[in-house]
C-alpha cells in the first residue's frame, strides 16, 4: 500500500501494495510541450515518463534537494493504515526497496540492489523464488532475511486483528515462507492464486524488519513519531517537528552505488502557498495538480519548466453509506445522477493543458488496458432522473424546489480541508449542482493536518473529496477500498457480498484476457450500489527547477534516488 508523491490540491491517499509513485519515476524522455489551449475534444496521449533523464556519472555529485509535502506522516510505518497517505510515503520513499521495481511501461523488473532473482517458479501451486542481494542491510547493518518477509506478510495477511493494516490485498492469498538454503534465499507459496503477487515486494515501505512486524504495538504505535528503519540510500537523520522539516541524508550502510544529493529535504507547505513557494524558489519541484492558478504561477518561474505525464491517481466523492440518507442506494445514485462530472472534470483539466475525459472506471485510468466506460451508463448527469429516483426513495419536490421525506429536507454534509483551493472549487461546483436538483449541501470545513486521521480515516464525514493515488497494479489494489466493509481503505460504511468472490477469481486468474474481464464485472457490480462517485482523472503535472534530472513527472516508474540530483 504506498506511493510517492507530494500532494497538492485535492487531497490523496495512496491505494494497497503500490510499488511505485504516481508522479516519480526514473526514465527516458524529453519533457513534453504542455499547451494550455486544449479543450475538452482533446485525446493526445501523454507520456508515462517525463523528467529529463540523465545517466548516473553526468549527475553531479552534492547540492540539496528541497520538496514540500502537506504533512508530517501520521505513522511512519506505510503499511499501517494512518500511514497511507501520499504525503507520508513520499517522505519515506528514498529510505526503502524491495526486490522489484516498475518501469517505464508499469511492468516490474528485478531491482538489483535488494535481489539477484525474482522469479514465478510454479503456478499451480503457485510459488514465487525469491534471492536477496546478500549485501542488502537494515539501517543498523542487520542483514535483510526471510524472516523480514514472513513477519511482513503475516502482519498484514488479516489473520490478527491486533495489527491495524491498511490492507491485506495479496498477503492473504499467502500460505508460507520457507528458508531455502541461505536466510537471503527463500519461497513464497500461496494459497490462493495471485496475479499481482509483485506488487507486495516493491519500495515505499512495503517490507520492514522482522522486529517490527512481528509485533502488533510496534506495528501500529512504535513509528507514529519516528521514522522507520531505513533499507535505501537515504536515511531520516533530522525531523524538526515545530518548523515540520524532515532532513534525509545519505545512508551510511547503503552498499549501492553512492547517492549523489548531500541532503534533500522535505518540508510542509500549506497548499493555498505551495506554488508561491515554487515562484520564490523556495522549493525546487512542485506537484501542480488541477490547480490553474498552480499551473499559472509555476509557469512564470524563469528557470524552471513544466512536466507532464499520464496519471494512476483519480478525484471522487466518497460517500458515507453507514447512515442517514445516504444509506439508501437510491438517494445514492440520485447524488451522483445530479452531479455534472463533464463540466468539473473540463474546469480541472483543460486550464493545465491536459487531455479531457471523466473518470468512469474504478479499476482503471482512461487509456489503460481493460479500461470500459461503465459510469456514463449507471450515474451519467441526469437530472430529471436524479429526481426520479428521489421519489422512489420517498421524497418529494416542496414549492422551493427542494426535496423532503417525512417533512424532513435532504440536506447532506461535505468535509473539506481548509486552505485548499480545488477542495473548494469542488465543494461549490457540487453544491450549485445539487441545489439545481433539489438537495442541499452544506459544509464542514475542517484543519488541514487533520483532515484525514480525524476525518476521511474514521468515516467522520457524510461526503468527502480526495483522490486515490492508484498502482501498476490497479486490480488487486483497488479492493481494499470496496471490499469487506470493514477493509482498512473502505471509508463508505457499505460493501457487495458479492465482490469477495468476484476478487478471488480476478486475483488468481492468471490469464490476463480473462482477468480484465472479471475485473470488468467486479467494476459494474460497484457502480450499481455507488459506494463511491469518481470525478476527474489526474495527469501528473509538475513544475520542476531546470537541471534537476531523474525526478518529476511518472505514471509508473520507480524513482532510483541515487541518481536524482543536478546535472553537471
Amino acid at each position: 500500500m504506498k506511493h510517492i508523491k507530494k500532494v497538492v490540491g485535492v487531497g490523496v491517499l495512496t491505494l494497497a501494495l503500490t510499488v511505485t509513485g504516481c508522479s516519480a519515476g526514473g526514465g527516458g524522455g524529453k519533457t513534453p510541450t504542455v499547451d494550455s489551449s486544449k479543450g475538452a475534444t482533446q485525446s493526445a496521449t501523454l507520456p508515462t515518463t517525463a523528467w529529463e533523464s540523465a545517466d548516473y556519472a553526468s549527475v553531479k555529485d552534492g547540492g540539496q534537494l528541497t520538496l514540500a509535502v502537506d504533512q508530517l506522516p501520521d505513522n511512519w510505518n506505510a503499511l499501517q493504515v494512518d500511514g497511507a497517505n501520499a504525503a507520508g510515503v513520499s517522505i519515506i520513499d528514498p529510505t526503502s526497496g524491495g526486490p522489484v521495481k516498475i518501469s517505464a511501461d508499469g511492468t516490474w523488473t528485478v531491482n538489483p540492489d535488494y535481489a539477484t532473482e525474482v522469479k514465478l517458479a510454479s503456478e499451480d501451486p503457485q510459488v514465487v523464488e525469491i534471492k536477496l542481494n546478500p549485501k542488502a542491510v537494515w539501517q543498523d547493518g542487520s542483514p535483510m532475511t526471510y524472516k523480514d518477509f514472513d513477519a511482513t506478510i503475516k502482519a498484514n495477511n488479516g489473520s490478527n486483528k491486533a495489527y491495524q493494516i491498511a490492507a491485506d490485498n495479496v498477503y492473504k492469498d499467502i500460505a508460507s515462507v520457507t528458508r531455502e538454503d541461505t536466510d537471503q534465499n527463500f519461497k513464497i507459496t500461496f494459497k490462493n492464486k495471485n496475479a499481482d503477487w509483485a506488487s507486495i515486494l516493491g519500495g515505499q515501505g512495503s517490507i520492514i524488519p522482522a522486529a517490527i512486524a512481528s509485533d502488533p504495538k510496534a506495528f501500529n504505535e512504535g513509528y507514529k513519531s519516528k521514522p522507520i528503519p531505513s533499507n535505501g540510500p537515504y536515511i531520516v537523520s533530522n525531523v524538526d517537528a515545530n518548523a515540520k522539516i524532515v532532513t534525509l541524508t545519505p545512508n551510511p550502510k547503503w552498499w549501492g552505488q553512492k547517492p549523489k544529493l548531500e541532503k534533500v529535504l522535505m518540508k510542509v507547505v500549506s497548499r493555498d502557498g505551495i506554488a508561491q513557494a515554487y515562484a520564490n524558489k523556495e522549493i525546487d519541484a512542485l506537484v501542480i495538480g488541477t490547480d490553474k492558478n498552480n499551473y499559472d504561477t509555476a509557469k512564470k518561474r524563469t528557470d524552471g519548466a513544466i512536466q507532464q505525464s499520464g496519471g494512476v491517481t483519480w478525484s471522487h466523492l466518497t460517500l458515507n453509506g453507514s447512515k442517514g440518507p445516504l444509506a439508501d442506494v437510491k438517494v445514492r445514485q440520485a447524488v451522483a445522477r445530479a452531479i455534472d462530472r463533464d463540466t468539473m472534470s473540463a474546469s480541472r483539466l483543460s486550464p493545465i493543458g491536459a487531455p479531457v475525459t471523466n473518470m468512469n472506471s474504478y479499476i482503471f485510468m482512461p487509456g489503460q488496458k481493460g479500461y470500459e466506460d461503465h459510469g456514463t451508463a449507471a450515474i451519467g448527469f441526469d437530472v430529471a432522473k436524479s429526481g426520479a429516483l428521489l421519489e422512489e426513495a420517498g421524497y418529494a419536490k416542496g414549492t422551493d424546489g427542494m426535496y423532503a421525506k417525512d417533512g424532513k429536507k435532504l440536506e447532506l454534509t461535505y468535509t473539506l480541508d481548509a486552505n485548499n483551493p480545488v477542495s473548494e472549487q469542488s465543494f461549490k461546483q457540487v453544491q450549485s449542482n445539487l441545489k439545481a436538483a433539489g438537495i442541499t449541501l452544506k459544509n464542514n470545513t475542517v484543519p488541514a493536518d487533520t483532515f484525514f486521521s480525524d476525518y476521511v480515516l474514521k468515516s467522520n464525514f457524510e461526503i468527502v473529496s480526495f483522490a486515490w493515488q492508484g498502482t501498476a497494479f490497479p486490480i488487486s489494489s483497488a479492493e481494499s477500498i470496496f471490499y469487506p466493509v470493514d477493509a482498512g481503505q473502505n471509508f463508505t460504511g457499505l460493501t457487495d457480498p458479492k465482490l469477495g468472490d468476484l476478487w478471488a477469481k480476478a486475483n488468481a486468474e492468471l490469464d490476463p484476457a480473462k482477468r480484465l474481464v472479471l475485473a470488468n464485472e467486479i467494476d459494474k457490480a460497484i457502480f450499481a450500489y455507488v459506494p463511491v462517485i469518481p470525478l476527474t482523472p489526474r495527469p501528473i503535472t509538475y513544475g520542476v527547477k531546470k537541471g534537476l534530472v531523474n525526478y518529476g513527472a511518472a505514471q509508473f516508474q520507480s524513482l532510483d534516488w541515487t541518481a536524482v540530483g543536478w546535472k553537471s
